[in-house]
């Protein structure tokens, strides 16, 4: 089964993209399903910094919801699921609110800002990276990434040794076995949680040329007992959807991995691949 499990469309604040033509991309890309996946946080103008939840981002979401219900109806030959990519901040407590308010059939978590300084997205970054040394940049996401896992309240990690796509630039290319320790213990308290792990495909063009994650990391995911895998291409603009699938279906399997899931009210279910 072909899927798309990280979309974002006119719903949220960094894409313009028409939902309608994501489905029919989706369509002609021969997917099975789809997932739209969209921000909730707002983005500081100029820095394109991630930030806090916006105070309409509920209302946001139900009309996001309500125009998938509609598109689903019209395209029925595509599982179109209602998503959301929740980044993890200090006070969670706006987006816990959102999550338990809204009906989402699938949600991943990530990790965007570090002191201030968004690493995933812009070229301000070097602020982050220019005053530390790799091993201190590195800690510092993966620290974060444990906090999000400890919050718990997603379905999968998205992107999830993104920190390499600039760090890379810095530091030269990333080695996960230098920080085996705290990988795994990350991969144990998912497991724990029954969190599933993103192939995400968005910087296999650019950057770091890389799948997030490693596959290495991908075979450790294996080895601990992750249960679900899905794969997304992050796609904020329409042309981007799928891009780089096959290549990431090679490394699934040669990670070991036999399965992608897909989700209908929060509940997975496990496709052959």
């Amino acid at each position: 089964m072909l899927i798309d499990y990280h979309i974002h469309n006119h719903f949220s604040p960094d894409s313009d993209s028409p939902t309608e033509a994501i489905i029919e991309k989706a369509l002609k890309m021969g997917l099975s399903a789809i997932c739209i996946t969209n921000h909730s946080e707002t983005f500081t103008e100029g820095e394109g910094l991630p930030g806090t939840v916006q105070p309409d981002a509920l209302k946001r979401f139900e009309k996001a919801k309500q125009e998938i219900g509609d598109f689903q109806k019209k395209y029925p030959d595509l599982m179109i699921g209602f998503g959301g990519e929740i980044q993890y901040e200090d006070d969670m407590r706006p987006v816990t609110e959102l999550v338990e308010k809204t009906r989402f059939d699938f949600i991943l978590g990530s990790v965007h800002n570090l002191d201030g300084t968004n690493i995933s997205g812009h070229t301000h970054a070097d602020q982050f990276f220019e005053r530390q040394t790799e091993e201190q940049a590195y800690h510092r996401y993966f620290e974060e990434m444990l906090k999000l896992i400890g919050w718990g309240r997603i379905d999968a990690v998205a992107h999830f040794d993104i920190i390499k796509k600039y760090g890379h630039e810095y530091y030269g290319p990333f080695k996960p076995e230098k920080y085996k320790t705290i990988l795994t213990a990350i991969l144990k308290k998912m497991k724990e949680k029954g969190i599933g792990m993103e192939l995400n495909t968005g910087s296999m063009h650019r950057r770091c040329r890389e799948l997030f994650p490693h596959p290495t990391i991908l075979k450790w995911c294996v080895e601990i007992g992750i249960e679900h895998f899905t794969l997304g291409s992050d796609a904020h603009d329409v042309h981007e959807i799928a891009r780089y699938f096959d290549e990431a279906f090679r490394i699934a399997k040669d990670a070991g991995i036999r399965t992608l899931s897909t989700y209908r009210n929060r509940q997975p279910t496990k496709h052959q691949i």
